[in-house]
């Protein structure tokens, strides 16, 4: 086989294919014994024909155009492998030459990961580290939220105070008009906490059990929903149970209640856990440092606009499943922030090319110091993804594949070229 490669406008590349006979010949064959699956002959069971039998059968173009799809695949990735050409995502195939008998000919048009035009000097970056601190304040504001963990709530019967979390039903309008979604039924209110709704907690301070009051209140004109922004808002509230909220004190007790043995040890462990957090947390703001550093010294062909709005598509996924695990809704959300999905999109353009950038600079460095991950390396953490999802076997299933744990491999290569690139800037070597 031999390829040419041939640039094209906005990260394009064409690659330029030509087989010889001999070398599609397993591909015919498999694709005669094909045939006769799908099309049995008669007097022979499916598969068992010889190929001039087929041929005669059912013409030898049928057999090149059934041989083709696996005549591309093995030749496509030959000659990307061969020519170190990185493509991105699926090639569009045109035949160019095709007849039986003769050599095959054939163009594959697709993306190109951007090339490094001048590869910036890795080796001289330098970033200074922070040491990771935790302060005795830090510790007991955690330990104090955990404490806010455990805390039951006792039914009261007084009037409704600071300290308390009440259970109200309540109706929304605005000049005698009900709001859409302004109705809420048992809805619970921690008065001891902020509120999304300014001045709402002052008023019900005081209610008692079954009272209702109805009072005004003038929504922020900044208000994530447009339509009660500046607004006047009429509410009636009427309050169904008080609550008071007991905090268990911070002792042993509650050290058992999390599997710790004392308050001591479940200190220790707390301030161990936020000490690790802050190393990782570190740890992220070097690497962060040094890639900026590099994207910013690096020259690179210019991003295919495929591979850019792949990354952008990816980056909202990201945020719409953060903004949900966070227990919101992707509209409101949107609604909050004042922008629509396309103006987001805009925005993630700039960062979505530094992402490019960087994949394609790991990658490269990596390549230059030989980084690899050895397959008893990739065989260990393929285990541990197993025994980690042991319950779900559909996801296990998925770790076996041939696709996922080149992925896997990839990503861990990743992680070996950004911890050499640490302990280079940091002088940890």
């Amino acid at each position: 086989m031999s390829a040419t490669i041939k640039k094209l406008p906005n990260g394009m590349v064409e690659i330029a294919c030509d087989v010889s006979i001999e070398e599609v010949k397993n591909e015919l064959e498999t694709a005669a014994r094909k045939l006769t699956e799908e099309k049995p002959m008669p007097g022979f069971r499916p598969g068992k024909a010889t190929y001039d039998m087929v041929k005669q059968a059912y013409g030898e173009m049928a057999i090149y155009e059934t041989a083709l799809p696996a005549i591309f695949r093995k030749h496509y990735v030959k000659a990307v492998t061969e020519n170190h050409v990185h493509t991105y995502g699926e090639p569009k195939i045109e035949v160019t030459k095709l007849a039986p008998g003769n050599p095959i000919s054939f163009t594959a048009t697709c993306a190109s990961v951007p090339d490094i035009t001048s590869m910036p000097d890795y080796r001289s970056i330098k970033v200074e580290t922070k040491e990771p601190k935790v302060e005795d304040s830090q510790v007991e504001a955690a330990l104090k939220e955990l404490q806010s963990m455990h805390t039951a709530e006792v039914r009261a019967q007084h009037e409704a105070q600071e300290k308390n979390k009440i259970v109200v039903d309540m109706d929304l309008s605005i000049a005698g008009v009900p709001l859409e979604g302004g109705q809420a039924r048992n809805h619970g209110i921690f008065l001891n906490e902020e509120y999304y709704i300014p001045g709402l907690k002052e008023k019900v301070l005081g209610m008692k059990e079954g009272e209702k009051r109805e009072f005004s209140l003038k929504f922020l004109d900044t208000h994530f929903q447009k339509n009660l922004a500046g607004k006047d808002v009429d509410f009636a509230v009427t309050l169904k149970e008080v609550y008071d909220l007991e905090h268990p004190p911070i002792d042993d007790e509650l050290a058992k209640k999390v599997g710790q043995a004392s308050v001591a040890e479940l200190r220790e462990l707390v301030r161990k856990n936020m000490f690790d957090e802050a190393a990782l947390k570190e740890s992220q703001r070097v690497e962060l440092a040094i890639l900026d550093q590099l994207v910013e010294k690096g020259r690179f062909d210019d991003v295919p606009e495929v591979i850019l709005n792949d990354e952008v598509k990816r980056m909202m996924e990201e945020l719409q499943r953060g903004v949900v695990e966070q227990g919101a809704t992707w509209a409101d959300y949107l609604l909050n922030i004042k922008k629509t999905e396309d103006e987001l999109k805009m925005e993630f353009v700039p960062q979505a090319v530094k992402r490019v950038k960087t994949a394609v600079l790991i990658r490269e460095i990596g390549e230059k110091e030989g980084v690899e991950v050895s397959d008893d390396e990739l065989l260990s953490e393929i285990g541990n993804l197993i025994n980690h999802y042991a319950g779900n076997a559909e996801a296990q299933t998925q770790i076996r594949t041939e696709e996922y744990q080149d992925y896997v491999r990839s990503s861990m290569r990743n992680r070996k070229v950004l911890a050499m690139l640490r302990d280079e800037a940091t002088g940890k070597k």
